[in-house]
């Protein structure tokens, strides 16, 4: 079964020019074009419009000037407009303009609204300015970098290396049992909620062999087929949560020390919450998280 419907952060609006990023003459007419527009970040929240908090606020060049900047972010083009994303830690005179907002809260809100690609345009923005703040120096020779080709590459002024944006991947699995499925919260989980639960890729594992390791650790339970359902980019700062149905072979729980609890729950326990919307002993992950979609593939599928 293929499921269709897209996670909040997929499906970026703009054509990336991966072609553009490398050709300098032409980037920086694009940087000062009248009809470039530039997505403005502050300590990671984005610059959205005062009178409409589901739109970006878009500034322009001539504003941009006035504003401290550490990068200029290529992030592509539409068939109107070039988009920049740039960070600073100033407002300056459009305070009456923005309200700065975190990405998740744009989420929740877009969600509420159906779908939106908003905040997959903001949050690459997001995640390759965090990755510009925390490689200011080389891993090779300590030495300063800077941003090369349109922010997707950092060079060292000194030994020359490149350094790239990296992504994380990240395995969050509805691990199932006969009619049953595997939920868990962890100690700083919202009161009542229960979701999928996930890990860190190691080096040299499969995505097959991640999941197996993550749910045994966490919950004693052995895993034998992985169905590959989704993914999703996850801009906190920088992962992609690859989701998969991980069948269990036993169904004995026994938890480490990074769940708080873990329940098996039936489909209509499932059905049920998300006619109620739940409560304080039991909830149900967000729409904007994957998580949900994976628990409504689960509960859908024959």
């Amino acid at each position: 079964m293929f499921y269709e419907d897209d996670c909040i952060f997929a499906k970026f609006p703009l054509d990336p020019c991966d072609h553009l990023r490398a050709n300098e003459n032409e980037l920086t007419k694009l940087m000062t074009h009248k009809r470039s527009r530039y997505v403005l970040y502050q300590n990671g929240q984005a610059a959205m419009d005062i009178n409409d908090l589901s739109k970006p606020y878009f500034l322009n060049h001539e504003i941009i000037l006035d504003f401290s900047l550490t990068e200029k972010i290529f992030l592509g083009k539409d068939d109107d407009h070039a988009y920049f994303a740039v960070e600073t830690p100033d407002q300056h005179a459009l305070a009456n303009h923005i309200q700065f907002l975190d990405l998740r809260l744009i989420a929740h809100n877009a969600c509420e609204k159906g779908y939106s690609k908003t905040p997959s345009l903001l949050a690459r923005g997001k995640m390759l300015l965090d990755w510009h703040n925390r490689h200011r120096f080389c891993a090779n020779c300590g030495v300063k970098t800077y941003g090369h080709k349109g922010g997707y590459v950092r060079k060292c002024e000194g030994c020359g290396s490149e350094h790239f944006p990296r992504v994380d991947p990240v395995v969050i699995m509805m691990v199932t049992y006969k009619d049953k499925c595997l939920l868990g919260r962890g100690p700083h989980f919202r009161k009542g909620v229960y979701s999928a639960l996930a890990g860190f890729m190691e080096p040299g594992e499969t995505i097959e062999e991640a999941v197996r390791r993550e749910v045994l650790e966490e919950a004693g339970i052995e895993i034998g087929d992985v169905q590959y359902v989704k993914s999703q980019p996850w801009p906190f700062p920088s992962s992609l949560m690859i989701g998969v149905v991980g069948c269990a072979i036993n169904d004995d729980i026994c938890l480490d020390d990074e769940l708080e609890d873990a329940q098996w729950f039936s489909k209509q326990q499932i059905s049920k919450v998300i006619s109620s919307g739940g409560d304080d002993q039991f909830r149900l992950p967000p729409k904007l998280a994957i998580a949900r979609h994976l628990l409504e593939f689960w509960l859908y599928s024959d």
